[in-house]
């Protein structure tokens, strides 16, 4: 069961992006041709992502509760890792989607090929869409993990906290922070996942982790 952010066939604002791309490209084209072929070309990558990305679902309560993941999230960030949240009644699992560092290169490289081909409008055009590609890669990231077991964080990249090892785990606005023996891990989510998030973990996570004295500890 969908609980919120219900997934749309395209990703509007790519698409808008890419749009507003092939009008400057169609504007620039009897002035700035190559400018204007190279608006072109990634305006239409930027439709095609467009076309090709559902949006994230936001918070998914398995229909089946008697199976072992009750609640996921599909994005939340630590620092400039991007992960998916799944929880069970003994642990949260993050999975790694994407780093936001591969975004920052992606959009340098093409700022700079955008800036000696098509100046200002390229570097512009660069950025943008190297945030579309980063939203492809991880949406086919989280795809692939949702066919096979969210809560299996076995690689290096993944992180897991049972829940006997949390002293105390807090819902604060649109940040989640699990106070360890010896850190703070802190886990942004979207505003609207946390609007209706809490309730739902109020049936999940130990009531005795809710209800502790929060710690002193080092963030990570």
């Amino acid at each position: 069961m969908r609980v919120k952010g219900e997934p749309a066939h395209l990703r509007v604002n790519i698409l808008i992006a890419g749009g507003l791309i092939l009008a400057v490209s169609t504007l620039l084209f009897n002035s700035e041709i190559v400018a204007s072929i190279f608006g072109f070309a990634l305006g239409s990558l930027n439709v095609i992502i467009g076309i090709l990305t559902p949006r994230a679902v936001g918070i998914v309560i398995p229909a089946d509760q008697a199976g072992p993941v009750k609640l996921s999230i599909d994005k939340a960030v630590i620092r400039t890792s991007i992960y998916t949240v799944g929880f069970s009644e003994k642990k949260m699992s993050l999975r790694k989607l994407s780093s936001a560092n591969l975004t920052v290169v992606a959009a340098l490289i093409l700022a700079i090929l955008g800036a000696v081909v098509a100046g200002p409008f390229g570097i512009i055009a660069g950025g943008i869409t190297a945030f579309s590609l980063q939203e492809f890669v991880t949406q086919r990231r989280r795809n692939e993990i949702k066919r096979g077991d969210i809560l299996d964080a076995s690689a290096d990249t993944d992180l897991e906290f049972p829940y006997d090892e949390i002293e105390n785990f807090q819902l604060l606005g649109n940040r989640i922070q699990l106070y360890l023996k010896d850190r703070v891990v802190r886990i942004a989510i979207s505003r609207r996942s946390a609007r209706i998030l809490r309730p739902m973990l109020e049936k999940i996570i130990p009531a005795k982790i809710l209800s502790r004295p929060v710690p002193s500890g080092k963030d990570l």
